[in-house]
């Protein structure tokens, strides 16, 4: 039979267990930000003028959707929307 503090140790470090787990996990949606924010100038300049602000954010954001699709494994369906445009 387990004590109540052996049961409230054991609780304590599942816990923590939990807690660092979750440290080390990706924030996938704060990667997204970074590359596309990195992507946008990059996009704007390669435009030439030709598209609007939207357009070259949405492209930005295409391209920070398709890298993170291919560091999680690839997707070739996102290759294929991205040459669409």
């Amino acid at each position: 039979m387990i004590s109540k503090i052996e049961m409230q140790a054991m609780d304590a470090v599942i816990g923590i267990h939990r807690e660092m787990r979750k440290a080390n996990e990706i924030d996938w949606e704060q990667r997204r930000y970074e590359i596309a924010k990195s992507m946008l100038p990059v996009v704007r300049s390669n435009s030439s003028g030709i598209m609007s602000i939207k357009q070259v954010a949405r492209l930005a954001v295409d391209y920070a959707d398709a890298l993170i699709e291919e560091l999680k494994g690839g997707n070739r369906e996102t290759e294929e929307s991205l040459q669409s445009r």
